[in-house]
């Protein structure tokens, strides 16, 4: 199994855990005390994030009826086969899923032109953010697939541009509006 599913099936383990501790009540002088059981009934919602294609954690969120979350990361491909993990885990358990609870991040950055936004998200935070961070971090990781459309492009081309290309959404308020659409 890749990590993903590794630590999914910790968290499967210990959920029923989780789900039936208690603690005593808080001590009002101080404020300060855990918690593992929730006060609200029923329990708040519950949401969990999937990278992987088919995720096995937005399997999970379908038979639980738990809040399925993209992170922004993952290609157009990739985000198109998390739904189907969730209708997948909701089949297994009879639920339904509601396609208006699925929620998907991503970068989006807004300007007065498309032009005008493309330059400031390639010249700025944005493109330095993933130049510094995410894209060594996903590399150490094993991860760069994750960003790519196509599979077979080498590491190499995924970059600040290829991102605004395909993973960001970018543009004029009119072109960013349709792409969201």
């Amino acid at each position: 199994m890749g990590h993903e599913a590794n630590q999914i099936a910790d968290f499967t383990i210990d959920w029923p855990v989780i789900k039936t501790a208690s603690a005593s009540e808080p001590v009002d002088e101080i404020g300060l005390q855990l918690h593992l059981k929730p006060y609200q009934k029923p329990h708040p919602p519950i949401g969990v994030a999937g990278v992987s294609p088919k995720s096995d954690t937005l399997v999970l969120a379908g038979e639980r009826g738990w809040i399925p979350l993209s992170i922004n990361l993952v290609s157009t491909s990739t985000l198109k086969t998390h739904w189907e993990a969730v209708e997948e885990g909701a089949r297994k358990t009879g639920l339904r899923p509601d396609h208006s609870t699925w929620r998907i991040a991503r970068e989006v950055f807004v300007a007065e032109t498309t032009a005008e936004a493309r330059h400031e998200a390639l010249e700025g935070v944005l493109a330095r953010d993933f130049e510094q961070y995410f894209l060594p971090l996903l590399s150490k990781m094993g991860m760069p697939g994750l960003l790519k459309v196509d599979s077979d492009m080498p590491d190499a081309e995924v970059t600040s541009s290829y991102l605004g290309d395909h993973i960001w959404i970018v543009g004029s308020p009119d072109e960013v509006a349709q792409k969201l659409r």
